[in-house]
């Protein structure tokens, strides 16, 4: 943030105008948005309309009357991110600034995407969820996970039924618009009940699931449920064995497939003579159709599934865009309602470029998917229609590699691999891509990386790339969209939609649009039927308890999945948020921490604990409040830990390797800083009387902690003598010199001795190291002066014996850099994050300004302590191709995070925990529930060998000898060194480009929303706590006695407690 000089010209006028704001912002000269951008005023007016838009809104808490549910197959947070930017870069943009449709939308959640089987879930187990509520097991639509794939005779009995079904019983109007084949696995859950996803027609059935009666899915397609509008593609499963296609008539491959003779097209023409139907399979006829005339409308324009946007001809072929629009306008005819799936994904579509390591495919689908979104949205009402869009699960698909800003999306990245051969930003872990000829990886310069078909390099060769086991963004809005909040299971989605549209099973639900009965949400009832008593704490322990088995029966049964959606919709119902003045922060930030590595440290911290994993929850997960946050330096589409660091602990995005200064200044020029530096909300908040701390497994001069108190041209001038001549000369100083001189900050606890000794001083631990400065200056001694009741220690053994209540000032430097791994870390030596969390929360909460904290009554003070803790350790594991030691470091960051929820109030603080950017680190191929999270995969890659279900998109882990890929087992790979593969050969592997998770709670944690620029963060904290610039914030304070708890705050907390105790 920054305090404008007075005189200085005001732009906060001109910066709210609609530039800051619309989808078509791109059309702006990108140079002269860069300009802009250079302007601390354009963040902070920026992050003041988006606090005051988040500030206005109010949860929409009254029924809806239409439902629309956008699936992007495969279209994981990666996926998404790089759609933005090429979305950008289509209207002649950078691309990073840009806003899709769905990130307009005011909520945002992330989606746990396991099957009960497996621990990369398919899209048919997945549909299963989203659709019908229920967690399935691979391979299966519409049924519990009692059906065994393939086995007919499972069927029967395991019905599960989709919110399709429900809202057509309930009279709505109905409707499926998919880019693949309508009998694909992701419509299909929405009404057909299958053992095989793959059972399109009944040629596709063994003998035996005829005999035992099963039916093929475009039978039940026309037979289960009346459905209104059909759009897609799947000509050659409705008629019958050799007729000809009407647009390939003379393709024996695309003639009819049906050995029952029927014309299943016909079937459903006739299913409802009431009502005025057409069929159409040829764009003209298609565009003829008249809505207003027209009831119902199959339209079915392939024998398979639709072509990629890239190759469709829209001569013949309508958009995604042209058929959802068409289907509002027939379903919306109904003064009952309507609920309309579309799905255009990676398998839709999208999903299919990505099996196919084309990410041209892939994102030019999702972008136009992101059109059809914004087309409904002119279409439809916010105020009676729910909007839901979501993914079934990810890809191995990743996006990375120190590209400047605007750096073409399918481009090269600037620099060149380690065997000084070029490659593109994207790449895949697995897939197609795998090419080596002589023995070395293919020079992509001699190939077309621009073409339509070309496919991205991967580290293991498969003929198929494969799905990824990260969680999946969930963007809502409308009626009851804020129900969609944190992290949920799957199946969530579903329990809300039926919801909020009061349809079976939920009894009892919210009232009409304009209703004036007052329902708030804690007296919103929820009562389950099929036998189901109203939920009680009591249910809720039950559930809970039932986390701690690896894969329990229970999750066979429906019973279980419908149980634990309610549970989880009854705990949002219950939640309001906390209006009153932060008197704490705490601020997580987790160092590379995207979302690949979020999911993969819960399911290795569920391993740890002898479960299968994937069901576990972080502590994090049982944040209610949920962001996504977009990462781009002004000056990088890649950014680093210091551009960030000075967004989200300034306010202002600056450029990459900078530290609190403006975009205005280049790394590396001294001369530029002076006017030009931002002040933290640390600054702020010592600045207010407050106590103040760092925490960190990295250096304390590192990049990250360094944005609370530094002003750097670079992030590398730790000491003295790291600073140039012509730095020296204008009379910039060093970061950690600036530790000490420009925020008097109480605890320091992390690495970095090293810069603070000079260079005739040993090292009290490793005598043969000494300090780095030239300067003469001792700074832990001048640190320590003119200090009562201050400490310095530089082992555990010290640091144990500090006495919390006798000390007011803590510095503890435990290695002359970064402090060891976790898996290194020898307890005897060396204290862990979480008892450096602890320690510094008992020291700093003892100040009456701050983290004042009593048993039963609190003595509410208008003030607040600003705590910021970095694990920059899983940055350091990701950038050496070493996941063990990412994920672990990721493990016990999650505990320290538990141990602060332990020692404070979320009454009066607000906890936030994010991360600065992610890494090209992904997890997936076929693993099964509870396999090894840093396993090797079940099945072998198409050279004969195994890989690790964990891969890299670039890095130290490229192991190709003479063009033959090392095999892998499970010895190898748990190896604490082990380096996962990657297809591109260099030092370091890098950071990646998409967007990464803001948790939150506490005071004002509801201002964590939607998608939102990384600034955002420290503007929202701010406020939240009444600092500069918002001391006139007028926010009350919280209540004096914590007896005083809201009662469904109170419901909340005795929800999630025993969710985290069985989880950890």
């Amino acid at each position: 943030m920054h305090t404008p000089q007075h005189g200085a010209p005001n732009l906060m006028l001109i910066l709210l105008c609609p530039i800051l704001l619309a989808v078509g912002r791109a059309a702006v000269e990108s140079q002269a948005l860069h300009e802009l951008e250079k302007e601390p005023d354009y963040w902070d007016a920026q992050a003041r309309a988006t606090l005051d838009a988040a500030l206005k809104l109010h949860p929409q808490n009254h029924r809806a009357k239409n439902i629309i549910l956008f699936l992007g197959d495969g279209m994981g947070v990666s996926t998404v991110s790089a759609a933005r930017i090429l979305r950008g870069q289509m209207d002649g943009g950078s691309g990073e600034e840009t806003l899709l449709a769905m990130d307009t939308f005011p909520y945002v959640a992330l989606s746990k995407t396991y099957s009960v089987d497996k621990q990369v879930a398919d899209s048919a187990s997945t549909a299963t969820a989203y659709h019908c509520g229920i967690k399935a097991n691979a391979k299966t639509v519409g049924l519990s996970a009692h059906a065994v794939a393939y086995e007919c005779n499972t069927t029967f009995g395991n019905e599960v039924y989709s919110v399709l079904r429900r809202a057509k019983a309930q009279g709505k109007s109905v409707g499926i618009v998919t880019t693949t084949r309508v009998q694909h696995a992701s419509p299909a859950a929405a009404y057909a009940h299958s053992v095989s996803r793959s059972w399109y027609s009944d040629a596709d059935l063994p003998f035996s699931a005829r005999q035992q009666g099963c039916v093929d899915i475009a039978t039940q397609m026309v037979t289960n449920v009346d459905i209104d509008v059909i759009l897609g593609g799947g000509r050659l499963y409705m008629t019958p064995k050799g007729t000809p296609d009407p647009e390939y008539p003379t393709s024996n491959s695309r003639k009819g497939d049906r050995r029952d003779k029927k014309n299943l097209i016909d079937v459903w023409l006739n299913a409802n003579p009431d009502k005025r139907s057409h069929y159409v399979w040829h764009r003209k006829e298609f565009d003829e159709v008249n809505v207003k005339t027209t009831d119902r409308l199959m339209g079915l324009f392939e024998p398979k599934d639709m072509r990629f946007e890239v190759f469709r001809n829209s001569t013949r072929d309508p958009s995604i865009v042209e058929m959802t629009e068409k289907a509002i306008q027939i379903l919306s005819k109904n003064p009952k309602g309507y609920f309309l799936f579309v799905e255009d994904t990676v398998r839709g579509r999208i999903d299919h470029g990505h099996h196919d390591g084309i990410a041209k495919l892939a994102l030019t689908e999702a972008v136009m998917f992101d059109r059809a979104i914004q087309r409904a949205a002119q279409l439809t009402r916010e105020s009676d229609t729910l909007t839901v869009v979501t993914a079934d699960h990810s890809h191995v698909f990743t996006f990375g590699g120190n590209t400047p800003r605007g750096n073409p999306i399918f481009g090269l990245a600037p620099k060149k691999a380690d065997d000084k051969m070029p490659f593109t930003s994207i790449l895949y872990a697995n897939g197609p891509g795998y090419v080596h000829v002589n023995g070395t990886r293919g020079n992509i310069t001699m190939v077309d990386y621009y073409d339509e078909e070309y496919m991205q390099q991967a580290a293991v060769p498969l003929d198929a790339e494969t799905h990824g086991g990260e969680d999946v963004a969930i963007y809502a809005k409308g009626p009851m969209a804020h129900l969609f909040h944190g992290v949920k299971e799957q199946n969530y989605v579903a329990h809300v939609m039926a919801y909020a549209a009061c349809l079976e099973p939920y009894t009892k639900c919210p009232p009409h649009p304009h209703t004036h009965t007052h329902t708030s949400a804690g007296n919103m009832a929820l009562t389950y039927k099929q036998g189901h008593e109203p939920l009680f704490i009591g249910l809720l322990i039950l559930i809970s308890l039932q986390q701690i088995l690896c894969v329990s029966e229970e999750e066979l049964h429906a019973s279980y999945w419908n149980n634990k959606g309610s549970q989880a919709l009854h705990a949002a119902l219950n939640i309001q948020p906390n209006l009153y003045q932060a008197k704490n922060l705490i601020l997580f930030l987790g160092d590379g921490m995207g979302i690949p590595t979020l999911t993969a440290a819960r399911i290795l911290k569920g391993q740890l604990a002898g479960k299968s994993g994937e069901e576990t929850s972080l502590v994090m997960d049982t944040f209610p409040h949920l962001a996504l946050s977009k990462t781009y330096n002004v000056d990088q589409q890649m950014p680093d830990s210091a551009g960030t660091a000075t967004a989200y602990l300034c306010g202002v995005k600056a450029n990459y390797g900078t530290l609190g200064v403006t975009a205005a200044v280049p790394r590396g020029n001294c001369s530029a800083i002076i006017g030009n530096e931002v002040k933290s909300v640390l600054h702020r908040a010592k600045k207010a009387g407050k106590s103040v701390g760092i925490v960190t497994t990295t250096r304390v001069q590192h990049a990250s902690p360094a944005g609370n108190y530094a002003h750097s041209a670079d992030r590398d001038w730790y000491a003295n003598s790291d600073l140039p001549t012509e730095a020296v000369q204008n009379g910039c100083r060093d970061i950690a010199y600036q530790m000490l001189h420009n925020t008097e900050i109480d605890v320091l606890l992390g690495g970095g001795r090293q810069y603070m000794f000079t260079t005739d001083m040993q090292d009290p631990e490793y005598p043969n190291y000494r300090g780095d400065r030239t300067d003469g200056k001792n700074l832990v001694v001048e640190w320590i002066k003119n200090k009562k009741n201050v400490k310095y220690v530089w082992n555990k053994a010290d640091f144990d014996a500090v006495n919390p209540a006798t000390t007011d000032f803590l510095m503890g430097l435990f290695e002359p850099k970064d402090c060891r791994y976790e898996l290194e870390r020898n307890p005897n030596t060396d204290p862990s994050l979480t008892e450096m969390v602890e320690k510094a929360i008992k020291i700093l909460s003892k100040n009456p300004k701050g983290f004042y904290l009593f048993y039963v009554c609190t003595y509410v003070h208008l003030s607040m302590t600003f705590f910021w803790t970095i694990r920059g350790r899983i940055d350091h594991g990701h950038h050496g191709g070493r996941a063990k030691r990412a994920l672990y470091e990721a493990v016990e960051f999650d505990r320290s995070i538990g141990r602060a929820a332990e020692l404070t109030s979320e009454l009066d603080t607000l906890t936030v925990v994010s991360a600065d950017h992610s890494h090209v680190f992904a997890f997936g191929g076929h693993a099964k529930r509870g396999n090894p999270v840093l396993g090797v995969s079940r099945s072998t890659a198409e050279d004969g060998k195994r890989f690790t279900t964990a891969v890299y998109g670039n890095g130290p882990g490229y192991q190709i000898v003479n063009g033959i890929r090392p095999d892998v087992n499970e010895s190898i790979a748990s190896h604490n060194d082990y380096r996962q593969q990657a297809p591109v050969p260099l030092d370091s592997e890098t950071h990646g480009i998409e967007d990464v998770a803001i948790f939150a709670k506490g005071p004002m944690s509801h201002l964590f929303h939607g998608v939102q620029e990384q600034s955002y963060i420290a503007h929202a904290m701010a406020f939240a706590a009444c600092l500069e610039p918002y001391d006139k914030c007028q926010i009350p304070p919280p209540p004096n006695h914590a007896g005083a708890i809201h009662p469904s705050l109170l419901f909340l907390l005795m929800s999630l407690v025993p969710l985290s105790l069985f989880s950890v």
